[in-house]
């Protein structure tokens, strides 16, 4: 399938984003971004600490304030969670610490090569989407995070999270659906999934919101089916993980390709 324009993807944990045109005011947000250009252009990126850097690619902590812009070409933003684990790692073994860290395009050239395929065709496969993301953050890491396979019992629970999305999901009632004290189970879902159960159906119904908003429903309607109290706490907890309102994305529909997936 030939790239008829640019595309925005929703993961389980992560997001990616290719753009012919990245500009971006003044934000921060909860998730780490890593952002390359695919054409090996440089662009600008801001932030408090550096002012204004020339740059390849780039790696941005979470909650640090910062703008990018002079793209001149294709460009790939993912970004991931800090919660969980491959966030974690990412955060300590690569930023160590720092708000920022830049990379010449000779460090990340397997990434580039690897994400030329976005600009080239859509992402219709969740499998796809996770290798994609995992090529950046494990050749940042410069290794492959052990990843155990995924218990039978949480598949389950990520089955009864999606049934479920729209009412209040209990850590209790899923711990007694697959048999097991609620600290265990807590503790396996996040052994499992890497992510604490509260940040990992927050985003599920961040990503869930925005695909209804992608289809055609009202903000309120949107939020409300995807068990948000209402519009306003979805704006809020949107803002806060992408720095922008989700009305701004709304906004790209005619010009962007939208998928969501749920897999992890």
């Amino acid at each position: 399938m030939q790239h008829p324009k640019a595309a925005m993807y929703l993961g389980s944990t992560r997001s990616m984003l290719i753009s012919p045109h990245l500009v971006t005011d003044i934000h921060q947000h909860a998730v780490i971004q890593f952002t390359c250009s695919l054409d090996r252009k440089p662009f600008i990126v801001w932030t408090e600490n550096d002012g204004w850097q020339e740059a390849e690619a780039v790696l941005i902590n979470s909650g640090i304030e910062h703008s990018l812009k002079e793209f001149n070409g294709w460009q790939v933003t993912t970004c991931i969670m800090p919660d969980v684990q491959l966030g974690r790692l990412v955060q300590e073994k690569v930023l160590e610490g720092k708000p920022i860290k830049y990379f010449p395009e000779k460090d990340i050239l397997p990434v580039i090569e690897a994400l030329q395929m976005t600009r080239q065709q859509l992402i219709t496969d969740s499998n796809i989407f996770n290798s994609l993301t995992n090529t950046v953050y494990h050749h940042l890491l410069q290794e492959v995070p052990f990843s155990p396979p995924l218990d039978d019992r949480i598949k389950k629970v990520i089955d009864l999270i999606r049934q479920n999305i729209h009412n209040k999901v209990s850590a209790a009632a899923l711990a007694s659906a697959i048999h097991l004290s609620e600290n265990r189970f807590l503790h396996l879902f996040r052994e499992q999934v890497g992510a604490p159960l509260r940040q990992y159906v927050l985003w599920q119904r961040v990503a869930m919101a925005t695909q209804n908003l992608m289809e055609g429903k009202s903000s309120k309607e949107a939020a409300y089916e995807a068990g948000f109290a209402d519009q306003a706490h979805f704006s809020r907890t949107f803002f806060q993980l992408f720095g922008a309102q989700p009305s701004a994305y709304a906004a790209f529909k005619p010009l962007y390709h939208f998928g969501f997936f749920y897999n992890i």
